[in-house]
């Protein structure tokens, strides 16, 4: 099993080198593999380059993997930071359309994937990104996929639905993931899905350029309820490991804890060893609690990292 830490976003704070050197010792003696960051697009070719240099190159120095998370990249992925790139706002005839032809413009502003520019896009920000900095993988998270009827989609089938954009979407990501690994050949590509939507799993099942495949959830009991609300990791795991394990894939979870808040931590307790007993061949973790109170966050990492090291000593007597 990989242990990947989700790293999320330190690059985009003041964080001092002592601090993220502390923080990667401690992932290290806890048996992390791999640290994934989040990347927006404009840090390809802003201020931001040198900072995240810095945390890729003492990741290394750690003697860990790092993996790049592409962040709304042309709107198709999720990530980090909410909001829209330079991409989507300067291309906005790229932008997914409804069934009138009307290009979608509230909430997330996502690109259609059969638009020509929207490919270049992705091809050349990949080139950007592999060689400005040394990571070792990706992982594509949560794609944004959805019927588009634009005309490009129009042309391939007068009557697009989700299922078909699925397959389109599919199809793109495993060419992206080739193309990664004609930049990087050792590159490890990763992709998880939100749990509802079995569709996009199905259709990624016949990629051949994905490495690993699976999903994500909130640690939490079904009943529990939380001021943002996605399926349990439970329920993913129940309905997509058997999927992808059948396919001949290897698994991915990551074990969603990023929005958990104070009222939720009693909850996390009671799940969190139970989350990290799924078996699987690719496990993802997040780092630190993001919206809890200190006297909360203390308890809460301490629950995750422990857990952390339990799995790997597991996997060592294996």
């Amino acid at each position: 099993m990989l242990i990947n830490c989700y790293y999320y976003a330190p690059h985009n704070h003041t964080l001092l080198s002592e601090h993220l050197n502390a923080d990667l010792t401690r992932m290290a003696e806890l048996g992390t593999d791999i640290v994934s960051v989040c990347v927006q697009e404009g840090q390809l070719t802003n201020w931001h380059q040198q900072r995240l240099r810095n945390v890729v190159d003492q990741v290394h120095a750690h003697g860990m993997k790092a993996h790049a998370v592409p962040n709304r990249w042309a709107g198709l992925f999720a990530g980090w930071l909410d909001g829209f790139g330079r991409f989507t706002l300067e291309n906005r005839d790229t932008l997914i359309c409804g069934p009138d032809g009307t290009p979608k413009a509230l909430g997330e502003m996502v690109s259609c994937v059969n638009h020509p520019k929207v490919e270049q896009h992705i091809y050349s920000s990949l080139n950007q990104l592999f060689e400005l900095f040394d990571f070792d993988g990706l992982i594509w998270d949560e794609p944004h996929a959805k019927a588009c009827h634009c005309a490009y989609c129009k042309a391939l089938n007068p009557s697009p639905t989700d299922e078909w954009y699925y397959g389109q979407f599919a199809r793109f990501l495993d060419r992206a993931s080739r193309y990664t690994k004609s930049l990087q050949p050792d590159a490890v590509i990763s992709v998880f899905v939100q749990p509802h939507q079995r569709g996009l799993l199905e259709a990624l099942l016949e990629t051949t350029a994905i490495d690993y495949l699976g999903s994500d959830g909130h640690i939490r009991s079904p009943d529990h309820q939380m001021h943002r609300m996605k399926g349990t990791i439970f329920q993913a795991y129940d309905e997509f490991y058997p999927l992808i394990s059948r396919a001949g894939k290897k698994t991915f979870f990551l074990l969603e804890a990023q929005r958990h808040r104070d009222a939720d931590l009693e909850n996390f307790l009671l799940n969190v060893e139970r989350a990290f007993d799924l078996e699987m061949d690719h496990l993802m973790y997040y780092y630190s609690a993001h919206e809890m109170s200190p006297h909360n966050e203390a308890p809460f990492n301490e629950a995750t990292w422990s857990n952390v090291a339990r799995v790997h000593r597991k996997r060592k007597v294996q």
